[in-house]
């Protein structure tokens, strides 16, 4: 069980809506068709559950799935409903849509509850390779859909790009890039496509992208998107100044966090707990299916994995804060061999990793971590 009564309070929540239009070949996530009926029984569970860890003044506030708007206008008013009161007035309200149902009034009732961040599944521009992913939108409807969340009051507004898609040439990805930069939206996601197993893509042996394709495509990736006034600022993540992703943020910052829902997770002080993903579970009462203890390694595993992520990367000063030791005593020996191999550098204040390290994002946690085995 986990505990509701936290000391500091925790300033992120995670809200997941597991519900579809329609399944993607691709999608691993937690995930099913949409049922009004189911719908409602979920949205009553789900209450529930949130109530039980009494938040208030949230920082950051994601719903996220599944496809949130695939709700009907009413089940999506009374989510909103219940989410509203728990922000503070400054908070970022994040919800994700899907092109095909991010309708004029769903966008407009988003608004009037307080969601000013929009995530949008564009994904590719390809008509054949959006047929193949079973997504159910054409080209065009990401620029009339934008011009409708502008209209809707949205200015800050993400798109997600897969790339690595199955025969993707570099062109289409070129073209898809083009794309995108005439939306003009602030914030970008960009994922190289992973096939797991227990997708259409999994179960059809669709190969991925090899390690040269996949570089060349981040790459061009990179480099189109930095000369037209974009930062990365996380691996996958790209913003305009002054709209990177706060409530993600503070995943690769290490914060805490609460995730309600089918399979969300959580990570509160000294814990990681893992919510099931069985729906007949989730309704009976039964959400938390796992909770992992978390001690000073791990912490420490979790501190680097993450905070490297980040173009700025983290604070020698937060890390002695934390761990009670000097990251440049502590690692000397992997510090040398890393900054030697152009992989990892510092400003004195602060330790990053370098345009090629954030590539090698696992060979320097590793070439770290190794050090204090």
């Amino acid at each position: 069980m986990v505990p509701t009564t936290i000391k500091n309070p925790i300033k992120s929540l995670y809200v997941h809506i597991p519900f579809c239009a329609h399944l993607c070949h691709y999608c691993d996530f937690t995930k099913m068709l949409y049922e009004a009926d189911r719908a409602d029984r979920y949205l009553e569970r789900l209450f529930f559950e949130l109530d039980q860890y009494r938040l208030s003044k949230l920082d950051t506030l994601y719903v996220g799935g599944g496809t949130p708007t695939s709700l009907s206008g009413p089940q999506l008013e009374r989510l909103l409903t219940k989410l509203q009161p728990l922000i503070a007035k400054t908070a970022e309200f994040t919800v994700e849509a899907n092109l095909e149902n991010a309708t004029e009034e769903k966008l407009n009732l988003l608004i009037r509850h307080g969601v000013n961040r929009l995530s949008l599944g564009v994904q590719t521009f390809n008509e054949g390779h959006l047929r193949a992913m079973n997504r159910f939108h054409r080209p065009e409807d990401a620029d009339k859909t934008i011009a409708l969340a502008r209209l809707s009051g949205f200015s800050n507004i993400s798109v997600d790009l897969i790339y690595d898609l199955p025969g993707q040439t570099d062109e289409e990805l070129r073209h898809d890039l083009d794309m995108i930069l005439s939306l003009d939206v602030p914030h970008i996601s960009t994922y190289s496509l992973t096939v797991h197993p227990q997708t259409v893509f999994g179960i059809s042996k669709i190969p991925e992208a090899d390690d040269e394709t996949s570089r060349r495509h981040y790459d061009i990736i990179l480099d189109v998107l930095r000369k037209n006034g974009y930062e990365r600022y996380e691996v996958s993540n790209f913003a305009k100044p002054g709209f990177e992703g706060r409530h993600n943020l503070n995943y690769w910052n290490n914060g805490h966090f609460v995730g309600v829902g089918l399979g969300a997770s959580g990570y509160l002080p000294g814990f990681r707990y893992q919510n099931t993903m069985n729906l007949t579970k989730y309704l009976a009462g039964s959400a938390v299916a796992d909770i992992d203890q978390i001690d000073a390694k791990a912490q420490e595993t979790d501190f680097l994995m993450l905070g490297l992520r980040l173009k700025r990367g983290f604070a020698a000063q937060r890390y002695r804060e934390l761990f009670a030791a000097d990251f440049a005593v502590r690692y000397q020996n992997a510090i040398l061999r890393l900054t030697k191999g152009g992989l990892l550098q510092t400003d004195g204040k602060r330790w990053y990793a370098t345009d090629e390290g954030l590539m090698l994002l696992d060979h320097v946690v590793l070439t770290l971590l190794k050090e204090c085995d």
